[in-house]
Parts: C-alpha cells; structure tokens; sequence
C-alpha cells in the first residue's frame, strides 16, 4: 500500500516544530527547522513491512495549506496519516479534512494533543482514526488492517469512528521496550539538507537516543509522551545511526532530542566512545539536567564532539522547584544546590561548550518575588543563552489536572511563549512583561552586550526571535 506521512505548514504567524514539547509542538525562531525525525521512524517500520512511504514535508517546501493538499494528492496514496501540534491544531485539522474529502481514503492523526483530546478530533468529519501514544507500531497495525479491508476494532492506541458515528477509543498500547529492535530512521526519505538551526552552518538532522524521563514535571509534555520509565537505545545501536546519517548522507551537525540525554552517564560515555573511536567528524547538541552531569562527562563529552548543552534551569525558586520542577536543582536537603549548578555551568565553559538555559514563568503560585529568583540564579550562572518559556498546562499533564475545570484553554494560544492564563499573583499580560523583562535583564547586562557583539549577525538573529515570540494566531 502507498502511504503519506505528512508534516503540513506551519501556520501564516509563526513556525511550528511539531516534534518539541513531547509531540505537542512550539513556536520556533523562523531559523529553525528540524526534520520530522517521528514520522522518519514510522516510515521505516513502515518501508520493513513492505509499504511504499512518502514523507511530504510542508515547512520543508515552504508549502501552505492548498500547496500540501495539492502535494499530498498527486501521489494518489492509500492512507495519509499527519502530525500535529497544540496551536496549529485547526489548520491540520483542515489540511485532513480537505484530503480525506478529495481521495475518500483513510485519514490518520497523531501527536501529543490528539493524544489527549481525541474525542474533539472527529468534528466536522476531518480524520478517521487517532493515532494515541507512541505511533510507529499502531500506525503499522491500521496499515495491515486497511491493506486488508479490516475496520479498526482492537487496535491498540487508536480512537476511531463508527459508521453509525459513535466514537471508539481502543485499550492503551504498551509503550516499546525494546527500542532497539526498531530500525534507523529512513532519511532517505527527507531532503536531510534543507534542514537548518540557528547559528550553525549547514545542514543539521535530529537523533533520538532515548525514550522517557523520570522527573516528572508538572507542566511537561515529555513523560506524556515517553512515559515516566527511562528507555533507551543500546550504545552501538546509536553508533549504527550516527554511522549512517554521516557516512552515507554527509551529515555532521547533530541535535540529540532525548528529553534527559545524560540520564545514564556509563551510556553516554560509551556513546562519546564509540564517536571517538569510528573517528565521526560529527558537532552535536543535547538537552539535559544538571544533576546528571559531572565534570568527568562533560570533559568527555566535549572531546567527543559536543558544542552545546540545553540545561533545564525552569525556577530559581525552591518552593517552585520542589512542587512542580522534578526538584530538578534541589540538593538532598531540597535546598537550592547552587554549588552543583555553577560547576556545571564552569565546567561547559571551560570545554569550549555553549549552555542554553531553559525557564519558565508562571507557575500557579508564583509571586514577582519567586520569578526574581529565576532571574537571579540565570545572571549567576551566565549561560550563553537563555530561554523564558510561558508555563503551559498541555492537556494530559499533571499541572493541566490541577488547573482543568476551572479555566478554559484555547489550544491555538499554546505557543510555548504565550501566557493562557494568569494566577492569583500576576495576570497573564504581566507574566508575559516578566518574560520581556528577563530577556531584556540578561541580554543588556554591560558585560553579555560585549560578549554578543563579537557575533553580531547572532545577535541580531537573537533580537529577530525576540520580537517574533509573542505573535498570536489570528
């Protein structure tokens, strides 16, 4: 059977990147663009159960909504199954509408919003089946049962409708244990060098070396979509993909998109190892926590290829941090462990590693005085960068449960930078001027405007994303 796997368009505001926040998306600088690794792993399972696979790529082609379905129809598929994101959710939504209408085959949907909200999906006739959870298996499963003229019934990870309109949500399916088993990606399948991050030249592709996070954040998409329990790839399996993507597609800029890529540190060195030892000419990035990194992994991390670390910071409040963060920077006395902090940081700096620190603001109970400790701690560890997000309660979550009933939330609004709502301490208007107001703080510092005018076309690509973060969908 021929089968599209469909990134579509980012809406006309701002780019989406589907694959962020555990699948439910974020609004990115417009330098930005990852490939669609998720659906690259889908087609693969796919391509090994004897399918023809298209991977059509929206942003990719600079394609809106009528250049994707005028795309998608001319390879005449069988099934078409699209991803999603939290704020782009009605124009996907109308690019499946507008496919399904003009082929009358089956249309799928994944992602993390779908995931959590998929009873609202099959309005106004727009899918036939929700892919739930983690999609390279159940996307295989509705593929057999559509090659053979079967309905959905039982098919785990799916919600699908009847004729008769009813909506069927099938039983859970068990995350994948053995990741392994799973065969590399098919970057065959994307034109891998129109994908770029900002700040680095040339192409740049995405690896995913783990599934999982045991933290568990209130307000994180990722345990949503990988589970609590961290599962990983073998070393050498890794090494078998970061072989491929540059031996045999000439790729040498890498972003690891494990949400804790050092959870285990004897893997990453044997990873950094294996690296090292096939003599891979690869700069790669990763995002991690500080309490799982020393300077013994860093020195070897950054030996092996390493250029930047992405550090979950979020509070520089310990009453915030131990409700809400996964007490990610608390010691054992859930105190502040500023010591272990700025040896992170040091240590990076000293290794030629960039940091990128990741903060949020507004959380339920948070006062101006707790967000001042955010910025605080951020100006004491000097990251090269620094990133304030809007606190989000993506559907699913624990801090969505907590808030859900009470507020309503509009899903288009969910860019990552926008504030939905406010709390009893700050409006949502003046939880956004605290973002503004951290980024303005950090960046103006005499001796920060000194160290970013040595790359000045960076920073003025920095000031771009600045003033493009608080766009709003129309």
């Amino acid at each position: 059977m021929k089968i599209v796997l469909v990134n579509p368009p980012s809406p006309p505001e701002f780019r989406v990147s589907r694959g962020l926040m555990g699948g439910f998306g974020m609004a990115v600088n417009p330098g930005l663009l990852y490939p669609p690794i998720e659906l690259a792993h889908v087609a693969s399972v796919l391509i090994e159960a004897g399918h023809e696979v298209v991977i059509h790529d929206s942003d990719a082609l600079a394609l809106d909504v009528a250049g994707a379905q005028a795309a998608i129809l001319a390879e005449q598929p069988q099934l078409v199954c699209v991803d999603s994101s939290s704020t782009s959710l009605d124009q996907d939504l109308a690019l499946c509408r507008g496919v399904r209408q003009a082929l009358s085959i089956p249309v799928a949907i994944l992602g993390s919003q779908v995931t959590y909200t998929p009873g609202e999906i099959f309005q106004n006739d727009s899918v036939d089946v929700v892919v739930r959870g983690e999609p390279e298996y159940t996307v295989r499963e509705i593929a057999e049962r559509i090659a053979q003229g079967r309905n959905l019934e039982g098919v785990a990870g799916t919600s699908w409708r009847k004729a008769t309109g009813e909506v069927v949500h099938e039983a859970e399916r068990e995350k994948i244990a053995d990741l392994d088993a799973l065969p590399l990606p098919a970057r065959q399948l994307l034109d891998n060098q129109r994908y770029r991050f900002p700040g680095i030249e040339g192409a740049v592709t995405t690896v995913k070396s783990s599934r999982g996070c045991p933290l568990n954040c209130s307000f994180c998409g990722y345990t949503l979509a990988q589970g609590l329990r961290f599962r990983f790839r073998s070393p050498e399996h890794v090494l078998r993909e970061l072989v491929d993507l540059y031996r045999n597609h000439g790729l040498t800029q890498v972003v690891f998109r494990d949400p804790i890529f050092t959870t285990r540190k004897d893997r990453v060195m044997a990873i950094c190892d294996g690296i090292l030892r096939e003599k891979l000419p690869l700069k790669w990035q990763c995002e991690t926590a500080v309490k799982t990194l020393d300077p013994e992994l860093i020195a070897r991390m950054a030996q092996a290829g390493c250029t930047h670390i992405s550090l979950g910071v979020e509070s520089g409040n310990v009453e915030i941090q131990k409700k809400h963060c996964g007490s990610k920077l608390l010691d054992g006395r859930k105190e502040l462990d500023l010591e272990r902090c700025v040896e992170v940081f040091d240590a990076c700096r000293r290794h030629g590693i960039e940091t990128r620190a990741f903060c949020m603001v507004g959380f339920p109970e948070e006062t101006p005085a707790m967000v001042e400790d955010t910025f605080r701690l951020v100006e004491r560890l000097d990251p090269d960068q620094v990133q304030f997000c809007a606190v989000t309660a993506y559907p699913g979550t624990p801090l969505y449960k907590l808030l859900h009933g009470s507020r309503e939330f509009d899903y288009a609004s969910m860019t990552g930078f926008q504030a939905l709502e406010g709390n009893e301490h700050m409006s949502a208007a003046q939880i956004q001027d605290k973002i503004r107001e951290g980024y303005r703080r950090f960046y103006r510092r005499p001796r920060r405007l000194l160290r970013e005018m040595r790359s000045p076309l960076r920073f003025a690509g920095r000031v771009l994303r600045y003033l493009t973060l608080f766009k709003q969908r129309a």
